[in-house]
C-alpha cells in the first residue's frame, strides 16, 4: 500500500512538472504574438492538464455527466501533450544544432499550431471507417468458403456510445458476412456507463449466418464485472467464448480465450490442448480459427497448428509514431501474416483507447474469406 501511494505521488509530481515546464513554454509562445491574461490562462491551462487525474479520482462518486466532460477534455489533452512533448524536443533539438544562425523563427509556437491541427485530424481519421479485405486459403477441408466479419476495440465507455455503435451494427450487416468475430476489448474499462445507457443492445441486430462470438480482452477485465458483462452480452445474442470451443457447421472449430489478464483477477487462461480436449471427439483434420485479443501469444498457435488466429489490441499504435513501439513489441502489430502453418489476422480496432484520435491508422472492420 505504501508503494502504492509513494507511486501515485511520485507520477503526479512527475505529470506536473511536464504540464508546468510545458505551460510556461507555451504561455510564452502565445504571449509574444497575443495579450493574454496570465491568471486566466494559468487557470485554464491547470483545469486542462488536471481533467483526466481529476477523472480517475471522482468517477465513481460524481454523475454520468461529469465524468464524461472530464474524460473527454482529458483525453484530448493526453493527445495534444504527447505532440507537444514530441515537436517541442525536435524544436529544442533544431535550435541547438543552429544555436550561432540566429533563427527568427518561433519553432515552439509552430509546433502549438502543429499540435492542434493533429488533434483535428486525428479525430476525423478515428470516425473515418475503413474495410480492410483479406483472403485466406487453408490446407484443411472446408464444406464451404467463409465470410468472416472481425471487429475488435470498440471500447464502449464515456466518448463511443449507442450512435457509434449502431453505426458499427449498420456496417457490419452491409457485409453479409457469415459469422461476426469481436476479438476482445468491447468495453473500456468501466461497465457503468454501458449499463446506464444499455448500450449493448444493439448488439442483437447483428445478422450473420453462424452468429457473433466473441472473447474477452484485458479492458473487458478491467471493467472487474467480467462475470457481468458475460452474462448482459448472452441476453443480446453475443456467444462469449471463455477458453471455449465450438464446431461451426460441422465444418471448422471456433476458440475464443480469455486475455491473460484473467490472471490479473485470480481466474487461469486454459492452454490450446485442454481448450481442444474438452470437446467430445476433437477432429484435427477441420479447420481451427482461434480468437485471443492479444496477438503476443502466438507461439502456443502455431505449436497447436491453427489455421487462423485474429486479434485486436494493439491498435497499430493509435497514435503515430507508437506504431514504430508496436510494430518492435509484436511479432506482427497489424495485418496478415504467416506463421508456418497459421495465418495471423491482427485489427488496428473500430475504437479508440483514451483520447478518440487516430495518427497514422483508422477505425476499421475486416473482412475475411476464408477458404480452400
Amino acid at each position: 500500500m505504501i508503494k502504492l501511494i509513494l507511486g501515485i505521488i511520485a507520477f503526479i509530481f512527475v505529470y506536473g512538472l511536464i504540464n508546468y515546464l510545458i505551460g510556461k513554454r507555451i504561455y510564452k509562445s502565445i504571449s509574444n504574438r497575443i495579450n493574454i491574461n496570465s491568471k486566466l490562462f494559468i487557470i485554464i491551462f491547470a483545469l486542462l492538464s488536471s481533467s483526466f487525474i481529476l477523472y480517475e479520482l471522482i468517477k465513481n462518486y460524481v454523475p454520468t455527466l461529469i465524468n464524461k466532460i472530464l474524460y473527454f477534455i482529458g483525453s484530448y489533452y493526453l493527445a495534444f501533450l504527447f505532440y507537444i512533448i514530441l515537436l517541442f524536443i525536435i524544436s529544442f533539438i533544431i535550435y541547438r544544432i543552429f544555436k550561432n544562425k540566429n533563427l527568427n523563427l518561433d519553432l515552439y509556437f509552430y509546433s502549438i499550431l502543429l499540435s492542434l491541427i493533429l488533434v483535428c485530424i486525428g479525430t476525423y481519421f478515428s470516425h473515418s471507417i475503413s474495410i480492410k479485405n483479406y483472403d485466406i486459403k487453408i490446407d484443411k477441408a472446408l464444406k464451404n468458403d467463409v465470410n468472416i466479419v472481425l471487429v475488435s476495440d470498440i471500447h464502449l465507455g464515456e466518448v463511443i456510445e449507442n450512435n457509434r455503435l449502431n453505426t458499427l451494427v449498420e456496417k457490419i450487416n452491409s457485409l453479409n458476412g457469415d459469422m461476426v468475430l469481436i476479438a476482445g476489448d468491447l468495453v473500456d474499462s468501466d461497465l457503468t456507463p454501458v449499463k446506464e445507457k444499455d448500450m449493448l443492445d444493439s448488439l442483437k441486430d447483428i445478422k450473420s449466418k453462424y452468429g457473433t462470438y466473441l472473447s474477452l480482452g484485458n479492458h473487458d477485465f478491467y471493467t472487474g464485472e467480467a462475470d457481468e458483462l458475460e452474462n448482459m452480452l448472452s441476453k443480446v445474442n453475443v456467444n462469449v467464448l471463455r477458453d471455449e470451443i465450438t464446431l461451426i457447421n460441422d465444418s471448422f472449430y471456433l476458440i475464443g480465450r480469455d486475455d491473460a489478464t484473467v490472471k490479473r483477477y485470480n481466474g487461469e487462461r486454459d492452454s490450446l490442448n485442454v481448450i481442444k480436449s474438452s470437446i467430445d471427439n476433437f477432429n484435427s483434420d477441420k479447420p481451427v480459427i482461434v480468437i485471443d485479443h492479444n496477438p503476443q501469444y502466438l507461439d502456443e498457435s502455431i505449436s497447436n497448428n491453427i489455421d487462423l488466429q485474429v486479434s485486436g489490441h494493439t491498435h497499430k499504435g493509435q497514435l503515430s509514431p507508437i506504431n514504430l513501439i508496436t510494430d518492435k513489441l509484436f511479432d506482427i502489430d497489424y495485418g496478415l501474416g504467416k506463421f508456418q502453418n497459421t495465418s495471423v489476422v491482427v485489427t488496428s480496432g473500430f475504437g479508440t483507447w483514451g483520447p478518440p484520435i487516430r495518427i497514422g491508422s483508422s477505425s476499421e472492420i475486416v473482412m475475411i474469406k476464408l477458404h480452400n
